[in-house]
């Protein structure tokens, strides 16, 4: 079973144990530090992997967020290449950044404690995403660069969330604004 596999099953063993109808419960009244403490916490304590603190950490916070963004209806892409690129996810998708970038948020999580490698992956996705306030990066530590950066924490990773939802409320991409279920 590769690292990845064994993060994202303990990741989703612990939203089963929560259950959907709790969650959902907890997105509807904007808990989210509440729900990053039940899932994200339990579930890094949980990980059991011969890989780095950090790039364990990036991982669920990467799977995290694609299941939150399933169950908040928010339209993304996740692991697309584009122009020989690898990037984690696109808010909302790939045709969008073709056609205006503005209209399009690239999110990188950080796997890496060495800062020259987190700003050539910076470098390197300005290649596709030229706005700085567009290209959003997700780290364990708080790093000085010029995008927006969110620590994996739950403080931080709440105002995520919401950046995120307004973000596509402004751009009129939540069409339907509800979850994919309804308590």
């Amino acid at each position: 079973m590769s690292e990845n596999s064994s993060i994202k099953d303990t990741l989703y063993s612990k939203i089963n144990a929560i259950g959907q109808e709790t969650i959902h419960k907890l997105l509807l009244e904007k808990k989210y530090s509440e729900l990053f403490e039940l899932t994200y916490t339990k579930a890094l304590q949980s990980v059991n992997t011969k890989i780095g603190e950090i790039e364990k950490m990036g991982i669920l916070a990467e799977s995290f967020t694609h299941y939150l963004f399933t169950e908040m209806l928010i339209p993304s892409q996740r692991k697309i290449s584009y122009e020989n690129i690898e990037l984690d996810m696109i808010i909302p998708n790939l045709v969008e950044l073709k056609k205006k970038s503005d209209n399009s948020i690239l999110i990188f999580f950080v796997k890496s404690s060495n800062n020259n490698i987190i700003k050539q992956r910076i470098q390197t996705v300005k290649k596709i995403q030229k706005t700085d306030k567009n290209i959003w990066v997700i780290s364990k530590d708080e790093i000085n660069i010029s995008q927006k950066v969110y620590k994996i924490e739950k403080e931080s990773f709440s105002r995520f969330l919401d950046d995120i939802q307004n973000f596509t409320e402004l751009k009129n991409m939540n069409k339907l604004n509800i979850f994919k279920s309804k308590v």
